[in-house]
């Protein structure tokens, strides 16, 4: 597993980032256009995608100076254009496939995706706050993980990600962490990508304050974000590009790929869903909550992102024999989020066939809070 250490901000964090992982970053560049362009029924062109994740550059820039700068200084280190680096944080709100009009329905290939878990302190064992996510995408992306572990002049961050983005989802030194899961709606458009948000949102010292860096983005597209902190509080927030909601939660939620609030369901993008197997990984992981309520510990958290029902369209997804790496979906990563601890324990692939490592902050910079802290 590849752990890269990375201090400062903007441009310099940026640039350690590039020329560490150079090789892998222009690699993984390569391998996502060319998935891109093999999995859309119509003709598009290298710059094509180049010019599709450009279209996000404004937003970003007005959103978060300092992680532009950050991406530039990917680029820099990796010595690849900014449009390429922009195109590879993009990845995910690619599927999509912008303009809005055509409303994600130009993908070939079937579609799965993460399985999302949401736990607070009453519900478990001990007393603890978890976030878990089972990270799907095709195959490949799995060669590419990385934890980022970030030390800014005002905190730090636990981040997992790939070899040139920002990052994914993690955890920070003051008890907040988020996990993800695609949702495609109708109205995509350029604006602020995903990972810029997870790290804009991780930067913040206090959950009102994480929340509103996601709800009040100008964002590109959908997604479901589970936002916790250690203390138990937090929000399941479903988006589109220019709405949102916010699911209650009951002691514990699970989410996947598609819209559960009725305000939400009609910004669900068509055909975006081209199998039964959100709702089946729905029913099972939340299965799992209401079954384990009381005993829910980090062995049943790691165990349920191993589950195999409807296999090979599970939480721990698995290609069919038929299919290519390229093209296909898995589950490339299983992270789940010790709020309570402070630690990101990462399985890197399926985490039926992978062992969870511990990442951490030392006791000294994650100390319990109270309520003398200001930053409560």
């Amino acid at each position: 597993m590849r752990v890269l250490e990375l201090a400062g901000v903007g441009q310099s964090l940026g640039q350690a980032h590039g020329e560490a992982l150079r090789e892998e970053i222009k690699e993984l560049v390569e391998l996502v256009l060319a998935n891109h362009a093999e999995n859309i029924k119509i003709k598009v062109t290298r710059a094509d995608l180049l010019d599709l994740a450009s279209r996000n550059l404004v937003a970003i820039s007005r959103y978060s100076p300092s992680l532009m700068a950050e991406l530039e200084g990917i680029a820099t280190g990796a010595n690849l254009s900014l449009e390429e680096i922009l195109f590879l944080n993009s990845f995910l709100e690619l599927e999509d496939l912008r303009p809005p009009v055509l409303g994600a329905q130009l993908t070939t290939k079937p579609l799965w995706g993460c399985t999302t878990f949401h736990i607070r302190p009453e519900v478990t064992k001990e007393g603890r706050a978890f976030l878990a996510q089972t990270y799907d995408m095709e195959s490949f992306y799995e060669r590419f993980n990385v934890v980022l572990k970030i030390q800014r002049p005002t905190g730090q961050e636990i981040v997992y990600s790939l070899a040139g983005v920002l990052g994914l989802n993690g955890i920070n030194d003051r008890g907040l962490g988020l996990v993800i899961n695609k949702l495609v709606a109708k109205d995509a458009r350029p604006g602020v990508i995903y990972p810029v948000i997870v790290r804009e949102a991780l930067s913040q010292d206090r959950l009102g304050d994480a929340l509103a860096a996601i709800l009040f983005a100008d964002r590109a597209s959908g997604l479901n974000y589970q936002l916790a902190a250690r203390e138990g509080y937090g929000f399941c927030l479903e988006l589109s590009a220019s709405q949102y909601a916010l699911l209650p939660i009951e002691g514990a939620l699970a989410h996947t790929n598609h819209y559960l609030s009725p305000a939400m369901k009609p910004f669900e993008a068509p055909n975006w869903l081209t199998h039964g197997g959100s709702y089946v990984r729905l029913e099972v992981a939340n299965r799992f909550l209401r079954d384990k309520r009381g005993q829910i510990d980090l062995p049943a958290i790691k165990a349920i992102t191993q589950d195999h029902f409807n296999y090979p369209r599970s939480v721990c997804a698995h290609n069919a024999l038929d299919e290519d790496e390229n093209t296909a979906c898995a589950t490339i990563a299983g992270v789940i989020l010790d709020l309570e601890e402070g630690a990101l324990h990462l399985a890197s692939g399926p985490p039926c066939q992978n062992e969870y490592q511990k990442f951490a902050f030392s006791p000294l910079a994650y100390p319990r809070k109270n309520s003398e802290n200001p930053r409560d």
